[in-house]
């Protein structure tokens, strides 16, 4: 998972995490408290990720792209402080063919969260 942030000076920042999913779509992972996302997340909750298979042949892979609220939690696992992301939007990737099959332009398409978060039960 990507974590896309935004830094106290406007700048864009983006973070590899290896989070921990739930079956009501919350994400959670440890980071430090000093690192520069785990920053950005107690200046602006609003944030973006992304999960991608970044080993599938380019074209092939399939993303699920969210837009949601990221938390610093008061909890901590050893030395790491503990961090939530609660998605709010959510799209898939899916794709525009040229008549020969060709791929010709990706497209994102929303999924109904309500949907999603009740199928997981």
């Amino acid at each position: 998972m990507t974590l896309a942030t935004v830094c106290a000076d406007g700048s864009p920042w983006n973070t590899p995490l290896a989070p921990t999913p739930s079956d009501d779509l919350i994400f959670r992972w440890g980071s430090s408290e000093d690192s520069t996302h785990s920053q950005n997340v107690r200046n602006e909750k609003r944030v973006f990720v992304v999960i991608y298979d970044s080993t599938a042949p380019e074209g092939t892979g399939e993303g699920v792209y969210m837009q949601g609220i990221a938390e610093e939690l008061n909890e901590y696992e050893g030395t790491l402080k503990m961090y939530r992301f609660v998605p709010q939007q959510i799209w898939i990737n899916d794709e525009e063919k040229n008549e020969d099959g060709s791929f010709k332009k990706d497209i994102r398409v929303e999924l109904d969260l309500s949907v999603l978060k009740e199928s997981l039960k």
